[in-house]
């Protein structure tokens, strides 16, 4: 068998091989899927109904179609919101030495990697209709807006989705010469005109990126609107709905459902790289921009602005963290401390931990080394086939969670392979959603290093494959470690598609705290939340303190 192996990688080659698998994994894992998804929402149960009957039945009812619509409207209204924030708190503070600017950003990290479903509970308890803030309010005569509804998942999505801005366009001023600002400052530019007239323009793909981000997190997200929608009604929550339907639920539809909504967040992705593509300027940051020395006025205005837009951000964690200890009668929280939820939790913590820990560390293993092999492939042997690889990785990121598992159920939901309720496609469902952090991290450590090393390990005789083990994967290895631990921390917080695919037997720890508060269970659920905060910190912090890696990084 190893002879016959060692003859095939010998008469074909180590990486066409490679390339071969490569692709037969997306196939599998990616595209088929997709393409299931699509095929079985051109089908109908009527054999003499038209192909897109489906499509027909879902615009001409107002129930379907009202989804769309709200879905499209909170998620602009959010992207319009987080840039608007967004912008200003990365400039103040990367151009300006405003107050605790370490702390700004280890709390846009936090604020990052916290599961939104947590975040909007954590709303709830502070500003529901027996929230402590409202409650508090109320018994002196303020009676304050409703959370619930269409403002209360837009203020959830835009304080929880902004870092993404706030990331993008921080490392976009990063790579501006100070030469271009100074050019329009000697000519008597002010700092706010120069920052509209000559750094916003430069900013322009940075803003698109960041607003993209913002915009398909938002439009995909499945938990908030569970939790504080209420009457209003989102299409990622009616793919779901469709789905797991308690009498059978209707796949057809969900699959109907599911390509409108992978259709929406392809568009939108294509439109940001043609609106970015032309927006792009050929620039670099030789002497990056500095900081620069302001007024005493001007520099609190800005601290101020930037930790107040930080602390309402990170206000949900603080929320979570302090309600874990407080004693707790179903959704009620009494000011008393106790460490009665982490008991409760230490009893029934056992499976969904052990599921989670397992399927988040094998399925960032899988994507580590497949990633890096990837990585390999498209800067080492660049091609059609390179680029073919390039756009299939990256349109995995596009993929929406509830689309990916929907496509999985449907195609792997019979003989001769079914997946089906198994920890294997929950495993394989992380796998492809996170690939492309392993991806990038390779592939951007790659163009910085000289294959000369390589080539000379291959001229004494070594092999491709041999050289790549021995030679390449060393010096990878911290690329390697950064997207080991970015894949980590996305992976173990994953929901949406959880929510699919999960069973009684393969139940997260994210189903768990979405189970409790759901149920109302707001104590446990912050105990729980707690944990699953500190595995997705934790990993962050030895990427930025130990490989020195900057928040530019998450994105």
């Amino acid at each position: 068998m190893q002879a016959m192996q060692a003859w095939v990688a010998h008469r074909i080659g180590f990486w066409p091989i490679i390339t071969l698998l490569v692709f037969l994994t997306l196939i599998a894992l990616l595209l088929m899927p997709v393409v299931n998804i699509i095929g079985m929402s051109l089908s109908s149960k009527d054999p003499n109904s038209s192909v897109i009957a489906n499509y027909v039945e879902f615009f001409s009812r107002r129930f379907y179609y009202q989804t769309l619509i709200n879905s499209v409207q909170v998620s602009v209204a959010a992207t319009f919101f987080a840039v608007l924030f967004g912008v200003p708190a990365a400039y103040f503070a990367t151009r300006y030495e405003i107050f605790g600017r370490s702390f700004v950003r280890a709390a846009v990290v936090l604020t990052f990697v916290s599961p939104p479903f947590i975040g909007s509970y954590s709303w709830v308890v502070l500003f529901g209709r027996s929230g402590i803030v409202t409650q508090t309010l109320a018994d002196i005569g303020i009676n304050l807006p409703s959370i619930y509804g269409a403002p209360g998942i837009v203020l959830v999505f835009t304080l929880q989705f902004f870092p993404f801005v706030f990331l993008m366009v921080s490392s976009g001023l990063k790579s501006i010469d100070q030469s271009v600002e100074d050019a329009a400052r000697n000519l008597g530019s002010s700092e706010l005109r120069t920052f509209f007239t000559v750094l916003l323009p430069l900013l322009i793909p940075s803003i698109s990126a960041g607003a993209l981000l913002v915009f398909v997190a938002a439009f995909t997200d499945i938990g908030t609107p569970i939790i504080i929608g209420e009457r209003f009604r989102v299409l990622p929550v009616l793919v779901f709905g469709e789905f797991v339907n308690e009498f059978g639920g209707r796949p057809i539809l969900a699959s109907t459902l599911a390509v409108l909504l992978l259709t929406v967040t392809t568009s939108a992705l294509l439109l940001q790289r043609w609106y970015a593509a032309r927006h792009a300027y050929g620039t670099s940051a030789i002497r990056p921009l500095l900081v620069m020395e302001q007024t005493p006025l001007k520099r609190i205005l800005a601290s101020v602005y930037v930790l107040l837009l930080v602390g309402l951000a990170l206000l949900p964690v603080i929320n979570i963290v302090i309600s874990s200890f407080l004693k707790a009668n179903g959704p009620l929280l009494i000011a008393e401390f106790t460490m009665e939820n982490y008991e409760r939790v230490w009893r029934t913590i056992g499976t969904p931990l052990s599921n989670t820990l397992y399927y988040t560390t094998v399925a960032t293993a899988m994507c580590a080394v497949v990633g890096t092999a990837v990585g390999y492939i498209i800067v080492r042997r660049p091609g059609r086939l390179g680029g073919w690889l390039d756009g299939v990785v990256m349109f995995s990121y596009a993929v929406p969670g509830i689309v990916l598992a929907v496509g999985l159920v449907v195609t792997y939901n019979e003989p001769p392979l079914i997946l089906t309720g198994t920890s294997a496609i929950l495993i394989l469902a992380f796998f492809i959603r996170r690939l492309p952090f392993s991806v990038r991290s390779s592939v951007s450590m790659l163009q910085q290093l000289s294959r000369d090393t390589e080539d000379a390990s291959i001229n004494l005789g070594a092999g491709p494959g041999r050289t790549f083990l021995r030679i390449t994967v060393p010096l990878l290895s911290m690329a390697i470690l950064s997207g080991v631990l970015l894949t980590w921390s996305n992976t173990i917080r994953e929901l949406s598609a959880t929510l699919i695919l999960q069973s009684g037997n393969t139940v997260t720890l994210s189903i768990e705290i979405f189970n409790e508060v759901v149920n109302g269970n707001f104590g446990i659920a912050s105990a729980l939340g707690t944990v699953l905060i500190l595995l997705t910190f934790l990993p962050l912090v030895i990427l930025f303190a130990f490989l020195g890696k900057k928040e530019e990084a998450l994105v």
